[in-house]
Order: C-alpha cells, then structure tokens, then sequence
C-alpha cells in the first residue's frame, strides 16, 4: 500500500469513529423528567380549544405530559388547570390539592404567560 492511500484510509477510519462518537446519546439527555408521564387535565372554554390547544401540546410534549384536554362542564371541578377568559384574557388556575398542581402551574406558565396562582 502506498503512503497516499494508507493516508487517506487513516482518515476516513478516524472520520468514522468521530462520527460515530459524534453521534452517541449522552446519558444525562435519554433520562426522562422526574414527573415524564404525569397526567395533566386541562379545562379550556370549547370557543378557546382550537386558539391554546397547539400551545398546550407543545409544552405538554416538552415535559413529557400526558395531556388530557376538556371542554364539558364537569371538568371544572375535576381538571387540574382551568384556564377562563377574563375580560378577554386567558387566567390559568390550578386547582388546589391536585395531584398534578406543580405542573398544572408550569403549564400556565408556558402556555399563558403568566404566573397561576
């Protein structure tokens, strides 16, 4: 083998092995969250669905949320957020004693731009 090929092997092997290094998940990114799971029911007034629903299940996919949204009547005694319009703005309330009351607020959070109470 001649020098310029031995060259050109030597590094398209160590290119290969970068890469494959490279490519390799660290172990602190695979571990899921804490709270990877979690179910999280949101009540939001039917008119407002289709205006939060894609805000909703980004930031559910973010946390790996499980998200459960509700529009019948029920759900606002039951969801761990409700989300009401005021005046024409959204207002997040986490419903006290939720089991999902931590994440219930990141969600108003994130989704609405303001703090829960």
């Amino acid at each position: 083998m001649r020098a310029l090929e031995a060259t050109t092997l030597r590094l398209f092997v160590s290119s290969l092995a970068a890469w494959g290094l490279a490519c390799k998940q660290s172990p602190r990114a695979s571990a899921p969250p804490a709270d990877a799971g979690m179910v999280v029911t949101v009540y939001v007034p039917p008119k407002s669905v289709d205006r939060l629903m894609g805000r909703l299940a980004t930031v559910a996919a973010q946390h790996r949320w499980v998200l459960s949204v509700r529009t019948d009547s029920a759900a606002l005694g039951e969801a761990d957020l409700v989300i009401v319009d005021s005046g024409g703005r959204f207002v997040g309330r986490p419903r006290p004693g939720s089991a999902a009351a931590a994440q219930a607020r990141q969600m108003a959070e994130a989704v609405l731009g303001s703090r829960a109470p």
